[in-house]
């Protein structure tokens, strides 16, 4: 038993969409579709190096899926058309030699305005890497853009955020629509 999402059901003549009784089925007549797009899924398969005490625009350079060509992968900047959806947005940040990480976060910054931010400081001085996590619903218009940031402090060595390789990817950003405009 799930929930189905169902956002532009493009019906066409003799189409027909059934949920059946433990509303775990769905069958459509001859002609019918049913797409959720955007979908957006992007990773970081080479790490980054960022400012020390700095926000900075996290740029995947790995699109696993981007079904309304929503990412800019030059940039980091996604511009979602105008709808409501779901984005998590994970990392691996640190610094490039052992113990040296201080503090580090998470958001994202939709326009101008960050949300769903999220910071740690390490316990363990010896830490060199943390891994963070954040997730959010919003709105948007078609217009405003979304893009994931990340910040740490180290006390020596260079801050970065770790990339993984193929299919590993150190940082991942996913969002998909949950309503329609």
């Amino acid at each position: 038993m799930g929930t189905i999402f169902v956002d532009n059901l493009e019906p066409q003549s003799g189409t027909s969409l059934t949920l059946g009784a433990g509303g775990d089925t769905v069958s459509l007549g001859s002609g019918g579709t049913i797409t959720n797009t955007p979908a957006l899924s992007v990773g970081l398969s080479s790490t980054q190096t960022i400012s020390d005490n700095t926000w900075t625009t996290i740029v995947f350079q790995s699109e696993t899926l981007d079904a309304d060509g929503i990412y800019n992968n030059s940039t980091g900047v996604a511009t979602p058309t105008a709808g409501t959806y779901f984005m998590i947005f994970s990392a691996n940040i640190g610094g490039n030699t052992n113990n040296t990480l201080q503090n580090a976060g998470v958001k994202f910054l939709v326009g101008s305005t960050t949300t769903a931010e999220q910071t740690v400081n390490p316990a363990d001085s010896k830490a060199r890497y943390v891994s963070i996590t954040t997730s959010y619903i919003q709105t948007f218009d078609g217009s405003t853009t979304v893009a994931c940031q990340a910040y740490n402090d180290v006390s020596s060595g260079t801050p970065e955020v770790y990339g993984g390789g193929a299919d590993r990817f150190g940082a991942t950003f996913q969002m998909i629509r949950l309503i329609g405009a």
